[in-house]
C-alpha cells in the first residue's frame, strides 16, 4: 500500500475551489506529526493558511524560488506549512522538517488529495514567509504543501534504477 502511493503521488499544482475537510486536514497534520525524526526530537511545528489573502502574500513571496510551482499555493484551498525549531534539534532540523513534510504529502494522496512541494528552506522568500506567519525568529521555514483535489494529474518521470544505483562502491552498476 505505502509503495503504491510512493509511486502514484504526484507534484499537483492545478487544483479544484472546493475546500479541503477539516477532518482530511486534520489526518494529514497527524502524518506529519507522526514522521521520524532524530532522537524522536520532533522539532516541527504546522501553520495551516486558509486565508486567501495570506496565500497570495506566500506566492509572492515564494515565487521567484519555486517558480512555476509557486501558483500552486493560491490556487490551493489550503497549503500546511512546515517550521522547524534548530534549538530543539541543532543536527537534523532540516531532514525532520522535511520527513514531516514528505509523509504529509502521501497522506494527502492516501486521502484523494494532491499536493506540491515547495522547498523554501534558506531562499530568499524563507524571511519573508516568516514575516507573514509570524514565525517566531529562531525557527526555519522548511516547505510549503499546497493541498486540494487536483484537476490534472501529470505523468509520471522517473529515471531508470539501474542508472541511480551502484552496488558495494559508487561506479559498481552490478551485484
Amino acid at each position: 500500500m505505502v509503495l503504491k502511493a510512493i509511486k502514484k503521488r504526484r507534484s499537483i499544482r492545478k487544483f479544484e475551489l472546493t475546500p479541503v475537510e477539516d477532518d482530511k486536514i486534520e489526518s494529514i497534520l497527524e502524518a506529519g506529526r507522526w514522521a521520524p525524526s532524530f532522537s524522536n526530537l520532533q522539532p516541527w511545528e504546522f501553520i495551516v493558511v486558509k486565508d486567501a489573502d495570506l496565500k497570495h502574500q506566500l506566492y509572492e513571496a515564494a515565487k521567484e524560488e519555486a517558480r512555476r510551482f509557486a501558483e500552486a499555493i493560491e490556487q490551493a484551498p489550503a497549503v500546511i506549512v512546515t517550521i522547524v525549531d534548530p534549538n530543539v534539534d541543532t543536527r537534523h532540523f532540516v531532514e525532520d522538517g522535511a520527513i514531516a513534510t514528505q509523509n504529509m504529502a502521501l497522506a494527502a494522496y492516501s486521502l484523494g488529495l494532491g499536493s506540491c512541494w515547495i522547498g523554501v528552506y534558506n531562499t530568499a522568500g524563507e524571511e519573508a514567509i516568516k514575516g507573514i506567519l509570524d514565525v517566531p525568529q529562531k525557527c526555519r521555514v522548511i516547505s510549503l504543501l499546497p493541498i486540494g483535489t487536483p484537476t490534472e494529474i501529470p505523468v509520471a518521470r522517473r529515471k531508470k534504477l539501474e542508472e541511480i544505483t551502484h552496488y558495494e562502491k559508487y561506479g559498481r552498476k552490478s551485484r
